[in-house]
């Protein structure tokens, strides 16, 4: 079997926060990506967290696509018939470039001589695939097949400053079948890594403007807006509180999810605000290092990447 640039397992299980569970999946994950050299993560849950997969993206490329290792899958494949990838919701668009977004981030701080090249080129690809693939689900065109979405983005109309997606899209797919960890400088990642944070913000705010429902000119207005993740303002407070007495900080602004905080600040981490790097400071701990430099606010970011990404 040919494996790509990453591989999720999908583990089907009545108690998948078991502890003795996850551990065994930690193992296997770590003695996995060292044999294959590659990403391997795997996903514990119950059957029923699947819901609608036509909702979902990753769940409906999961029903699409899915090979099963072990066990019974049936259930799966009866999804099959009924799946329709113009349902996905927004906030799926939302979601996969707030990841890549953040994979962006980690690759800047991994930049120049001495860092880590195939980190950062892995980075781009993902990036450079969810560009096109988050502007498909937006517009009802998505589908599970990556050089079939290609084929869609080559057909689909393209504002003037994102006409690069489609050959980064297919730069993506290349990668993703046949991932490599050099050939290009440092000055040209660093290049092409400043014109995709670019088309990542145009993006995003489009994402953003549809799963909100109002429209952004900027990010200013995006940072100014009081909830960005739907939720109960009492447990979101509660969970700030259990952030401060367990973690030392807490999020802002108080009253929205946790996860918001971050979805705020990487734009901002990103170059992309008015108020530059610095700027993330209102909606995370302060880092030990100087604010106004992106690579201080690593540690930070990740800490609470950790807890609610």
């Amino acid at each position: 079997m040919e494996f790509s640039n990453d591989l999720d397992y999908f583990l089907f299980n009545d108690a998948p926060d078991d502890a003795a569970l996850l551990a065994w999946c930690r193992e296997i994950e770590k003695t996995e990506s060292a044999l294959l050299g590659i990403d391997v993560e795997i996903k514990t849950l119950r059957a029923e967290s699947i819901g609608d997969p036509s909702r979902s993206m990753m769940f409906a490329d999961l029903v699409a696509g899915h090979v099963v290792v072990a066990g019974n899958a049936g259930f799966l494949q009866k999804m099959r018939d009924s799946l329709d990838f113009s349902r996905i919701e927004p906030e799926e668009a939302t979601r996969l470039l707030w990841n890549r977004g953040s994979g962006m981030f980690f690759s800047r701080c991994r930049m120049g001589e001495g860092g880590d090249k195939k980190f950062v080129i892995r980075n781009h690809a993902k990036l450079k695939l969810a560009l096109g693939d988050a502007w498909l689900c937006l517009h009802g065109a998505y589908t599970s097949k990556c050089r079939e979405r290609g084929e869609r983005l080559a057909k689909t109309e393209l504002p003037a400053n994102l006409a690069a997606i489609r050959a980064w899209h297919r730069e993506g797919v290349d990668f993703k079948f046949k991932p490599f960890a050099d050939g290009m400088t440092w000055e040209e990642l660093d290049s092409e890594s400043g014109k995709l944070i670019e088309a990542w913000g145009v993006v995003y705010l489009a994402a953003e403007t549809k799963r909100l429902k109002r429209n952004f000119s900027g990010f200013s207005e995006y940072l100014a807006v009081s909830r960005l993740l739907p939720g109960g303002h009492l447990k979101n407070l509660v969970l700030a509180l259990r952030d401060r007495l367990r973690r030392g900080a807490s999020l802002k602004p108080l009253g929205d999810y946790p996860r918001a905080a971050l979805m705020r600040a990487l734009p901002c981490l990103l170059g992309l605000t008015s108020g530059g790097e610095a700027e993330a400071a209102r909606f995370l701990p302060k880092p030990e290092g100087d604010p106004s430099r992106f690579r201080a606010w690593e540690p930070v970011y990740s800490k609470w990447w950790t807890y609610y990404a």
